[in-house]
């Protein structure tokens, strides 16, 4: 069965190496790397290996992004990214406990969805060994949880509903038609038309290249700020007056006539999935920072056998020896999976070591 929890062990530091000193404890070739006295066993290591080995799907996706295994054994730059990501949820773990944070039910489910997530899908997390989904949900919640912890906002339903109640703007909803024409000739005469008074849906039924809003006089539907039109058009749905025409909006595809039909905020209840996760990515760069400095701080020894841990700020890790080794090699998960491309993407939340 897998320690839930690291041994605590006091690390003596000399000049060149660490001496551990705890009673009953087996030789320092046992570890993998210590981490502000606390052990991360080379049983841990090995065990993950068997765990993700065991996970043919799981071995499929991360071998399409990256080198996994070479000779028929897992390789060891891969065995030093695994350590370097079972330290970091280490640290994280431990600054939990000294904020006296443990993780609720709550925390635990949307944790799951966040490691089916970084695994790459449900039906890869469910491959796994049942304690060890459990130990990947656990890490994907409790770096959430630090996340919301270094917003200084309350647990995390507080920390979204004060995230909701601070930027409403963000939240809201515009509902608008439009009508593409070409050049600004034609635009600048279609808003004549509208401006004395022709009926939008009519013009737009009559003029716009739109095949697919003009059938429905030029109706797109409603959005949220997080939507996937192009710049141009979203800046001038949350921006010009509600049931005005516009002046004309340039974009890759022509000249928009927008007509704006609604714009508001709907109520927190409606939208707290939302929040919850803007309230995230505004933690993400407080983690980054957290990292950094918890990182420069930190006390971390790696067995020579893995390698040595370099630090570098947010890009930390172990570096594996240059010789080959056959040593057991973890596989970790990569970044989560990419959206697939739109006109309009926001950057994807940075967290540190993001894996498994």
């Amino acid at each position: 069965m897998r320690s839930s929890r690291s041994s605590l062990l006091a690390i003596v530091a000399g000049a060149t190496a660490f001496a551990v000193v705890a009673a009953g404890c087996g030789s320092v070739s046992s570890y993998a790397a210590t981490v502000d006295g606390s052990r991360i066993s080379k049983a841990e290591l090995e065990e993950e290996l068997r765990d993700i080995a065991a996970n043919d799907k799981y071995l499929k996706y991360i071998e399409s992004q990256v080198q996994v295994r070479s000779s028929g054994v897992f390789d060891a730059a891969f065995t030093a990214q695994v350590l370097t990501r079972q330290i970091v949820y280490e640290l994280v773990r431990q600054d939990l406990e000294r904020r006296k944070i443990t993780l609720t039910k709550a925390d635990l489910d949307a944790g799951r969805t966040s490691a089916a997530e970084r695994v790459g899908g449900e039906d890869i997390l469910n491959g796994f060994d049942p304690e060890y989904q459990e130990t990947l949900v656990r890490r994907a919640a409790e770096v959430t949880v630090l996340s919301f912890a270094l917003l200084e906002q309350g647990p995390p339903d507080e920390a979204a509903k004060a995230y909701y109640d601070s930027h409403p703007d963000e939240f809201a909803h515009a509902c608008v038609n439009h009508i593409l024409v070409p050049t600004r000739e034609e635009a600048d005469q279609v808003k004549g038309r509208l401006d004395a008074g022709e009926p939008f849906a009519e013009v737009a039924k009559a003029v716009s290249k739109d095949s697919g809003s003009a059938p429905q006089g030029g109706e797109l539907g409603c959005f949220t700020r997080d939507n996937q039109l192009v710049a141009e058009f979203a800046q001038a749905m949350f921006s010009q007056p509600v049931g005005q025409v516009g002046p004309p909006v340039q974009s890759q595809f022509g000249f928009h006539l927008i007509l704006v039909k609604s714009r508001d905020v709907p109520p927190y209840d409606q939208v707290a999935s939302q929040a919850r996760d803007k309230a995230i990515g505004a933690g993400q760069e407080k983690l980054a920072n957290w990292f950094n400095g918890v990182i420069e701080k930190a006390k971390v020894n790696v067995n020579p056998e893995y390698g040595r841990f370099e630090k570098k700020g947010g890009d930390s890790q172990v570096v594996p020896p240059q010789a080959p080794t056959t040593a057991p090699a973890a596989p970790v998960v990569g970044d989560q999976q990419q959206p697939p491309p739109h006109q309009h993407q926001e950057p994807a939340p940075v967290a540190p070591a993001p894996g498994p």
